[in-house]
């Protein structure tokens, strides 16, 4: 009697952890879901809604470190498509604000035109640098439609400099950071087209 107990015992026990093994596989997915469906609202609510059907955290672009993009350390970009056609490039492009640095995501049309961008984190002056931030000021609008083609290079400085964009008042130096930052993330862009536009499945 005692040796059936433990086996029912045993198999009781095993059939427990089994139930747990199963149980911690599906939390497991169902975290990764939310974490994953989480980064897509954080970094994909630059691209109107209807105009992707991809995945593009699922497929991330592995870039090298580059100056051009102010990132010392390899980083990463997004491909939107839709029905396999490129629609929107996201770039991460960094540079030293005021009070450190400014880091943006950029989302670029295949055509090098820039659809939207926004302020991914920074330290800037509350109340007058954090302005670049969309919840607190439409700023970074005047980066919209803008590319390489429609604006010269001596275009790319913040009208205080006799340039074409607007600068927040009393931040000067993190507007100027900002229009360097997306005329820089442009130029990367428009000299990797290949790496950035070609990884469609």
């Amino acid at each position: 009697m005692k040796g059936r107990s433990l086996v029912i015992l045993a198999l009781l026990t095993g059939l427990g952890l089994a139930l747990l093994a199963g149980a911690d596989h599906l939390l497991a997915k169902r975290i990764e879901a939310g974490r994953l469906a989480a980064d897509e609202r954080a970094l994909l609510d630059l691209l109107p809604p209807g105009s992707y059907d991809n995945h593009p955290l699922a497929r991330p672009i592995a870039l090298p470190p580059s100056e051009l993009l102010g990132n010392p350390a390899p980083t990463q970009a997004w491909l939107a498509t839709l029905a396999g056609t490129p629609v929107a490039v996201l770039l991460p492009a960094s540079a030293k604000g005021y009070e450190g640095p400014i880091h943006l995501l950029l989302a670029i049309r295949p055509d090098g035109r820039l659809l939207a961008s926004k302020v991914l984190g920074h330290r800037e002056t509350p109340g007058i640098g954090d302005r670049i931030e969309s919840t607190r000021s439409p700023w970074l609008k005047v980066f919209t439609d803008a590319s390489l083609a429609n604006h010269p290079e001596a275009e790319w400085r913040v009208k205080a400099d006799k340039g074409q964009f607007d600068q927040i008042a009393g931040a000067t130096i993190t507007s100027r950071a900002v229009v360097s930052a997306t005329q820089h993330a442009l130029q990367y862009f428009d000299g990797h087209r290949r790496l950035l536009l070609e990884t469609a499945p």
